[in-house]
């Protein structure tokens, strides 16, 4: 009796074990994918929700791009299985008041000591071996409404399109104050023009129309931009201080809720250069 107990209780250990390593092993290729739009809300044991820090991933070419409170980043990342890292991390140089400058070089410092992740429903934590230094969600932590108190809306609303391909790049960005245009990569040479208000009024139309908030979730209607070398673009619209950026997509075949808004863009940019 005491043998047949004995290897029962063995039998049920191995069940176990096994059950649990085909657990992680499961979780880990779920994991092995890192794409979309999270928003910070933890950096360390200090809550940054109101920072609006907010960072993409694109994992057709494995870069990232973002929010970092102060200054948008960008870089590349590198992944296999669970192992995490970014390289190259840059960013544009404003100054900004108050704390969001420490913040954001907090934030920056942190990237670059990542070296994995884990994923749980629509929340994601950045780790560096069994220490959480980032924590974020993939919905929006502060909607539009409780964020823009300014009833001149439409100076603290833009909208960037950015179109890479191999051994190319064009960034635009448009507000009501200005129009700014680079083909450098890093952001430091950037083209500044002014907007005529008829112009800006149509943009801001535009992006009235549009649900913001899930642009994340668009579907691309074509899958060029996976090809490499192939012309791929996103979008984003910043109202107040966050940033809505949709998925990668093909560069003249965007999303239908956002094709005319894409589309003007692309006709102001022009027009611009050519004046």
């Amino acid at each position: 009796m005491k043998i047949l107990l004995s290897l029962f209780m063995l039998l049920t250990t191995m069940t176990s074990c096994d059950s649990s390593k085909k657990a992680i092993e499961n979780n880990k290729k779920m994991q092995e994918t890192l794409s979309g739009t999270y928003y910070i809300t933890q950096l360390g044991d200090t809550d940054v929700t109101s920072s609006k820090i907010v960072i993409n991933f694109d994992e057709i070419t494995n870069k990232i791009t973002g929010f970092a409170g102060c200054n948008n980043f960008f870089g590349s990342y590198k992944l296999e299985n669970n192992a995490l890292s970014f390289v190259n991390i840059g960013a544009s140089k404003k100054l900004c008041p108050g704390n969001a400058s420490n913040t954001e070089r907090q934030f920056l410092k942190a990237l670059n000591s990542v070296n994995s992740f884990l994923i749980s429903e629509n929340l994601i934590s950045f780790l560096n071996n069994e220490t959480v230094l980032i924590e974020g969600t993939n919905t929006v932590v502060a909607s539009k409404k409780s964020t823009i108190v300014n009833t001149d809306i439409d100076y603290k609303t833009s909208v960037k399109y950015t179109l890479s391909s191999r051994g190319s790049y064009d960034f635009i960005s448009i507000s009501k104050s200005n129009i700014l245009l680079s083909k450098d990569e890093g952001l430091q040479d950037i083209q500044k023009y002014s907007i005529e208000p008829k112009e800006w009024e149509a943009v801001n139309k535009l992006i009235e129309v549009i649900d913001a908030e899930t642009i994340q979730d668009l579907i691309p209607p074509s899958t060029k931009h996976q090809s490499d070398g192939a012309h791929h673009a996103s979008l984003a619209i910043i109202i107040g201080d966050i940033e809505y950026m949709t998925p990668t997509f093909d560069h003249g075949n965007p999303p239908e809720a956002i094709e005319a808004l894409v589309n003007k863009v692309l006709s102001i940019k022009e027009n611009t250069v050519k004046n």
